[in-house]
């Protein structure tokens, strides 16, 4: 058995998307948690107040402990979700020092120290729906050992109470593994129906759900000194290469060509519809060789095409691109109306080449 889920049911970029995702969902119930732990802190507070053989020692703790439950509540609330876990983590194991410390109190006052007290503890741990088994373990150990520091440096004898605490341990990382390993399984379902919703069934690149959905974030972040380039690109005659060589022969062709694709530098590689597709690429420069030897690769296919020019199987490209400082100029619409205006020069122009222009304040 895998002891700790949290490392091997996702990949390391998933675990930190799924951390953060369960971070934002359970922050309110932090928050909860938070409160029902001060009015716990505050119940004591007052009780120490009221018994007459509590030490000042005793009642400061209390305050204390008040105090950074108070403190808790305002990190857990202002904190960026990305570190949520994190700071969580953090005041877990303060207040379990501070929860031992109390233990270690009640056995030297009262000479005993009964099994619910620690038991309480490790099930109120349990709770904290953000942190996962391995940091839960941390803290289970923490308490653990100053339970061991009462039974063998006093002379309070709590080998029950230690006892009852292992087994309620346990249970409770038997219910915490099963606990992590269902919640990232479903994540990693989620992960892979999204993915599916937005990638090509046929050719495995984005779909045009995903361009819409995409395309505006990155214009939107272009920076200073940057160029976004989107090329629209169209396989000549393949209704005719479909009537010829059959549909089936039609996908081959349509997956060796998103696989061409995908070789260009682009960002994005999308399916826009039948047997057009789309790149986005953002770079440095102008980029104005972008996709000018695509022919030349297509051609090294050597996908037969008895209908073509060529021989073989060929595409026709339009090319726009807008800088940085021009991207308040357009839209998505607007570059895909230019691309696909460059994208019609070609055909005209014979197909199976590349035509290009960049936006202007004319456009």
């Amino acid at each position: 058995m895998k002891w700790l889920p949290a490392k091997w049911v996702l990949d390391k970029e998933a675990e930190l998307s799924f951390q953060q995702s369960l971070n934002q969902r359970s922050r309110t119930n932090a928050v909860m948690m938070s409160y029902i732990l001060i009015t716990v802190l505050l119940f004591f507070t007052l009780s120490s107040f009221a018994a007459t053989n509590y030490t000042f020692a005793d009642i400061l703790t209390r305050i204390v402990s008040l105090l950074i439950a108070m403190v808790m509540i305002f990190s857990i609330k202002k904190s960026a979700t990305c570190y949520l876990d994190s700071i969580l983590l953090f005041f877990a194991v303060l207040f379990t020092l501070i929860n031992g410390l109390f233990f270690y109190s009640y056995a030297i006052n009262h000479q005993e120290l009964h099994e619910g007290g620690p038991m309480l503890s490790a099930i109120f741990i349990t709770a904290i729906s953000i942190l996962h088994l391995g940091q839960k373990f941390i803290i289970w150990l923490l308490l653990g050992v100053a339970l061991l520091i009462i039974q063998f440096n006093t002379e309070v004898d709590i080998i029950w109470s230690i006892n009852f605490y292992v087994i309620t341990v346990a249970i409770m990382t038997a219910m915490q593994y099963q606990t992590d390993v269902l919640l990232r399984k479903q994540y990693k379902y989620e992960l892979i129906q999204t993915q599916k919703a937005q990638t090509d069934k046929l050719t495995g690149i984005h779909n045009r759900y995903n361009f819409d959905k995409q395309f505006s974030t990155l214009l939107h972040n272009l920076k200073q000194g940057q160029y976004l380039s989107l090329a629209m690109i169209d396989i000549d005659h393949f209704k005719k290469y479909n009537d010829r060589y059959g549909h089936l022969m039609g996908d081959k062709a349509l997956v060796s060509f998103a696989q061409l694709l995908s070789n260009q530098g682009a960002d994005m590689v999308v399916r826009f519809g039948g047997e057009e597709f789309i790149l986005v690429s953002v770079s440095s420069n102008q980029n104005k060789h972008w996709l000018e030897d695509l022919p030349m690769q297509l051609k090294r296919l050597e996908i037969e095409h008895s209908d073509s020019a060529t021989g073989f199987l060929s595409a026709s490209a339009g090319v726009v691109s807008v800088s940085a400082n021009q991207r308040h100029l357009v839209n998505k619409t607007k570059l895909l109306t230019l691309a696909d205006r460059c994208l019609y020069q070609a055909k005209k122009a014979g197909r199976n080449q590349v035509c290009r222009q960049k936006v202007s304040c004319e456009e």
